[in-house]
């Protein structure tokens, strides 16, 4: 019994994923012996769906088949599948007609794993700060620019919403940080490119590291420069949306470079990792 019955049928009524459609049974699961099971189980449906062997919309065997293929049991299975689903591989349907489907995860999905897996990094790694600001500033140069021929009035919604709950100067800092960060993944998104989109979404996630090293935070500055990137954005200009988005990351980085010159170091040389241990020293200093 083949752990991903192809071509799969969703529930009629709609509510399920695609029929993946055509004879995809190349794939079979391979018997697993370590303690990591279930984690074996979910990389190898991964990795056959990445490769095509399976695709979105095909049903995955019952419990007890998919047991008998990997040679494991009901509970390792049930394991796998809660991985999956997790990591946004796997949609469960209840009903007659239900079962466990394989889709495409979500951006906002892949970005957060993503997101949590740089954060791991930084926490152990030599990142620097200098590193994840050039990365955002090439990556979001390029969202913008794209944003502003692609958005919809529904993008335009949501940047405003933020820009309107952004004026409330009574809210705590980590609120307003909260919504910068909301501001800046709406452009992503309105760039209407998942590949731009996903390290955009990604980066957005760990900022609030490389936020703790700013001399201040000007709320009033930043205001006016996500308004003048709204407004470029909104009136279909990508120069002037580029132009402002340079603007607003040449504020962060003469920002940034104050900053680090009370540590009497360089940005290239702060690892994100020592971020928090910078920030609590700070912190007892006032």
């Amino acid at each position: 019994m083949s752990a991903a019955r192809a071509g799969g049928q969703a529930a009629s009524d709609g509510t399920g994923p695609p029929d993946g459609g055509g004879d995809r049974r190349s794939f079979r699961g391979e018997h697993v012996t370590s303690h990591t099971a279930s984690e074996t189980i979910a990389d190898q449906l991964r990795t056959a769906l990445m490769q095509g062997r399976i695709q979105p919309g095909d049903r995955l065997a019952t419990e007890p088949g998919m047991a008998e293929d990997f040679g494991v049991s009901r509970s390792t299975v049930r394991e796998a599948i809660r991985i999956l689903r997790g990591q946004g591989f796997v949609q469960t349907i209840r009903g007659a007609k239900g079962g466990h489907f394989l889709v495409s995860p979500q951006t906002d999905v892949v970005a957060e794993s993503v997101g949590e897996t740089f954060g791991l990094w930084f926490e152990a790694g030599t990142v620097s700060v200098a590193e994840v600001d050039e990365a955002r500033n090439i990556v979001e140069a390029a969202c913008v620019r794209l944003a502003a021929g692609r958005r919809t009035d529904e993008d335009l919604e949501a940047m405003g919403a933020v820009l309107r709950e952004a004026a409330d100067n009574d809210q705590p800092l980590t609120a307003f940080l909260d919504l910068d960060v909301r501001f800046h993944r709406s452009i992503a998104r309105a760039a209407r490119n998942r590949l731009l989109e996903l390290p955009m979404s990604a980066i957005h996630l760990v900022r609030p590291r490389t936020n703790n090293l700013l001399r201040r935070h000007d709320r009033t500055a930043v205001r006016a420069q996500h308004t003048m990137l709204y407004q470029a954005i909104r009136d279909g200009d990508a120069d002037a949306a580029e132009a402002a988005f340079h603007e607003h990351a040449a504020y962060i980085a003469r920002e940034r470079a104050a900053a680090v010159a009370e540590h009497h170091r360089a940005a290239s040389e702060i690892a994100i990792g020592e971020l928090a241990e910078l920030k609590d020293a700070e912190d007892e200093l006032h």
